[in-house]
């Protein structure tokens, strides 16, 4: 990118390239304050705001998840965002492993922000769902971080998939959940949602963060 546009970014969203996607319709590659971003239609999906979301989980997180003996699985690779982060801002040396359900997110994250499969980083094309049934693995920090444009699946919020997520989670390790509320719908929704969670885990939630966020961090101490 010119240095011209570069500038320009910080005065608006400068468009570079668009990819048609199955799960995710139009997903744009656009340039914001400086930075390359991944946008859907609707919403910013990778290295805008959802990133300071992610990053408010993981300095909330009590979870130890930097030393090369832990690992981290996240559900919902998107751009890499999360994964760029453990490894340069938060100085993580987990194994990752990284399952993503849309073959053009992957190819973004590849071709437009470098992240690169490799000894520590695993990228799965996979449904979340079907991946948590099947994985032998346990992990010490999962993200989930599961959306189609603005839409998160219905299963996210289901007793079946909390119960997934609890029984590959190794004793005092940590979830973060990344969700949002829109409307009143969403609300009742996420309180039956907290409500079902705190029969496995402890509870700590952040409302409301950069608009309409609800991040809910869950450990597993039983």
């Amino acid at each position: 990118m010119s240095i011209l546009k570069k500038y320009f970014s910080y005065l608006n969203v400068i468009p570079e390239r668009t990819y048609q996607s199955t799960y995710n319709g139009v997903l744009e590659i656009n340039w914001l304050n400086g930075k390359k971003i991944l946008d859907t239609k609707n919403t910013n999906y990778s290295y805008g705001n959802l990133g300071k979301v992610l990053q408010k989980g993981l300095k909330s997180v009590t979870t130890g998840f930097r030393n090369e003996e832990t690992s981290i699985l996240i559900l919902g690779l998107g751009g890499g965002d999360v994964v760029k982060q453990l490894r340069s801002n938060f100085k993580s040396n987990a194994s990752i492993t990284a399952v993503e359900i849309d073959p053009v997110v992957i190819e973004i994250a590849l071709n437009e922000f470098d992240i690169i499969p490799n000894s520590t980083l695993e990228i799965v094309n996979s449904d979340a769902n079907v991946f948590l049934k099947y994985t032998k693995e346990r992990y010490n920090l999962i993200i989930v971080d599961l959306f189609n444009d603005v839409t998160i699946p219905e299963f996210v919020f289901q007793t079946e998939f909390i119960k997934s997520v609890y029984n590959v989670l190794h004793f005092n390790g940590s979830i973060i959940f990344n969700t949002f509320i829109l409307s009143d719908v969403h609300k009742v929704r996420n309180k039956k949602f907290v409500e079902n969670l705190k029969r496995y885990f402890s509870v700590e939630e952040f409302p409301n963060l950069y608009g309409h966020n609800h991040l809910i961090i869950t450990k597993k101490i039983k």
